[in-house]
């Protein structure tokens, strides 16, 4: 599997409820603090609770400075604030290219449409401006909060692997995700016809 460098500039995008936009490390550092105090937002995730809002700056700088991955900050857009964030990297995987997502919410925004609105903007960009084949993601079997928002957003169980969890010290199952650009393309065609 060959990583392949991120496009720059990272776009921005606008929904209902959020909009995706690159981070700025200044202005959002106090947000993304505040967002990560929230325990239940790392049981599952290797990453740790922030001690300041320097560090969210820090963290934010090192994610911008990353040639190989995308973020974006997730912003509600009725309050203007970032409640998470999405980053995309992509490779040339077996003759096709393959997209990897990773993202946190703050879980006052849980099962609220923001993370689902903000697949569906990435959706559209993955598939129709990176021409990738497959869109993949993936969760410890044991985050059931996260498999089912996966399984909602149309994704299809793909594989487990039996990986090194640092943060619990022991091996556990993880679950990966697939989406085919011809699975989000019938999902699209579906939702149209309903809409109709």
């Amino acid at each position: 599997m060959t990583r392949l460098p991120r496009p720059r500039p990272v776009p921005t995008f606008k929904g209902d409820l959020v909009t995706l936009r690159p981070p700025d490390p200044v202005t959002d550092a106090q947000d993304y603090f505040e967002m990560n105090l929230e325990p239940d937002m790392h049981t599952w995730t290797g990453n740790r609770v922030l001690k300041s809002a320097f560090e969210a700056r820090t963290e934010l700088e090192r994610f911008i400075s990353m040639d190989d991955v995308s973020t974006w900050m997730i912003v509600d857009n009725p309050s203007g604030s970032v409640i998470g964030r999405f980053f995309l990297c992509w490779a040339d995987q077996c003759g096709g290219r393959v997209v990897g997502e990773g993202n946190r919410i703050a879980k006052q925004h849980w099962r609220m449409g923001h993370n689902r609105e903000a697949r569906k903007l990435l959706f559209l960009y993955v598939f129709e401006d990176l021409k990738a084949d497959v869109y993949e993601t993936g969760a410890w079997s044991k985050n059931t909060n996260s498999i089912r928002s996966i399984e909602a957003h149309g994704f299809q169980f793909d594989r487990e692997e039996i990986k090194w969890n640092e943060k619990y010290g022991q091996r556990l199952t993880m679950r990966f995700y697939t989406m085919t650009k011809e699975q989000w393309q019938t999902t699209v065609s579906q939702v149209l016809q309903i809409t109709r």
